[in-house]
């Protein structure tokens, strides 16, 4: 009776034991990152863009004082003061006094001008941070891309090699039954070796990956245990769209063009603010003064004459700005119809190659393995001919995953050239 509860008892720790490992397992790598989870996490709390709003405040800032009239100033000036020559100086008779006060006066509208240019300049600012912000997701989607192929890579290459690790079982135990050469033994351990090497290689590639994706993302933890949830983007409609829909969605959409118009909108502002500084100020005194015993009051009106300045290298340069913003405008749109053709030929053919692939290309693979395999046991073939089919084999699988993340690739980035933030 002792016996069975010692036995039952042992058979209760083990199972809870292997519980544990199981969810301890589960734990590590059942930790799931998704693409949309990477985008949140980025454009949440990066750094960048904490910056870009920072510079927005301080736009703003500007944008409310900026159009507050010249300050006054307040002016005490003595005259008449002498220690020598005759008469003797009398304060009463001989000191004057002068206090007054002075405001320039803004013509052309100068306020309202540099209030419309800050209200630009904060514009043009607001449109930068969609333009981080693209240029931010472009990054993550393609550093989770690149650290997907790596994972995807290593679970194949993980897999070929557990199919090896049986060959290499099988031969051990025909060796031993004197049904092959030590010599046969010895060439497939040297095959899994290649592999476990591979495999070791891949995995490094896939720890660089998601550090690079992580380092993408402003994540300062850089906890790379996790594994990455390939997205569902099955049946995406951008391969269905018309391309020159795609293309007028970009010069809508696009942050780049956005943010050109508005340096455009900025800069035209400046010029008609450096025109309005070319038309003077008059400044206005009025006030008090004490000479010869009696009180008085003074008044005048000061205005410049623009014959030199006339603020004309302001006002070139700032023409010149505009002209450079509507070049630089013009150049971008083409640049996005030419990325826009890029990118839709990649993922037609991609699409098209890959439609291909999935009606007979694995199955073909695996089939030329097996029958390698079947015949190799049966000893109607040579280990030579069962490892060129498993090569073969092995290499198939990896282009057919390698083209299908090639796709979703082109696929992002076909929809981050349209300006859209995703696929659908």
């Amino acid at each position: 009776m002792k016996r069975r509860f010692r036995v039952l008892l042992i058979s209760l720790c083990l199972i809870v034991v292997c519980a544990l490992n199981s969810q301890a397992q589960t734990n590590a790598t059942g930790r799931k990152l998704s693409l949309d989870e990477c985008l949140t996490q980025t454009l949440k709390k990066h750094p960048l863009l904490e910056a870009a709003q920072a510079r927005v405040t301080g736009a703003d800032e500007a944008r409310r004082f900026v159009g507050v009239r010249p300050n006054p100033s307040i002016t005490i000036q003595t005259e008449n003061w002498r220690a020598w020559q005759q008469p003797p100086f009398s304060f009463a008779r001989d000191f004057d006094v002068f206090l007054y006060g002075s405001q320039r006066i803004e013509t052309a509208g100068k306020a309202a001008r540099r209030t419309e240019l800050a209200e630009r300049q904060m514009n043009q600012t607001q449109t930068e941070i969609e333009v981080l912000r693209r240029q931010l997701r472009q990054e993550i989607i393609r550093r989770f891309w690149s650290a997907l192929q790596n994972q995807m890579l290593a679970e194949i290459v993980g897999e070929n090699r557990r199919d090896l690790d049986e060959l290499v079982r099988f031969n051990s135990e025909r060796l031993k039954e004197g049904f092959i050469s030590e010599w046969e033994l010895i060439r497939v351990r040297l095959e899994q070796q290649t592999l476990l090497n591979q495999e070791a290689s891949i995995s490094l590639e896939l720890e660089r990956a998601k550090l690079d994706l992580l380092k993408a993302m402003g994540d300062t933890r850089f906890d790379t245990n996790f594994q990455l949830a390939e997205p569902n983007t099955t049946g995406s409609p951008l391969l269905s769209a018309e391309l020159e829909q795609l293309r007028a969605d970009a010069i809508a959409k696009r942050p780049e063009l956005v943010s050109l118009r508005a340096k455009i909108e900025s800069e035209r502002a400046n010029l008609k603010l450096q025109q309005a500084i070319a038309k003077p100020d008059p400044e206005v005194s009025a006030g008090y003064k004490r000479t010869s015993g009696f009180n008085t009051a003074i008044a005048y009106l000061t205005i410049p004459l623009p014959l030199f300045n006339k603020n004309r290298a302001e006002i070139g340069q700032a023409s010149a700005a505009i002209t450079s913003a509507e070049l630089q405008l013009l150049a971008e749109e083409n640049y996005i119809r030419a990325e826009i053709e890029i990118t839709h030929r990649a993922a037609r053919k991609l699409a098209e190659r890959l439609s291909e692939m999935r009606r007979d290309f694995l199955q073909r693979a695996d089939e030329s393995r097996n029958i390698a395999l079947v015949a190799y046991r049966e000893g109607a073939a040579d280990l030579y001919k069962l490892l060129e089919a498993q090569r073969a084999r092995n290499e198939a699988r990896l282009l057919f995953h390698r083209t299908e993340l090639e796709l979703q690739l082109a696929l992002a980035e076909l929809a981050l050239a349209a300006g859209k933030e995703t696929q659908q």
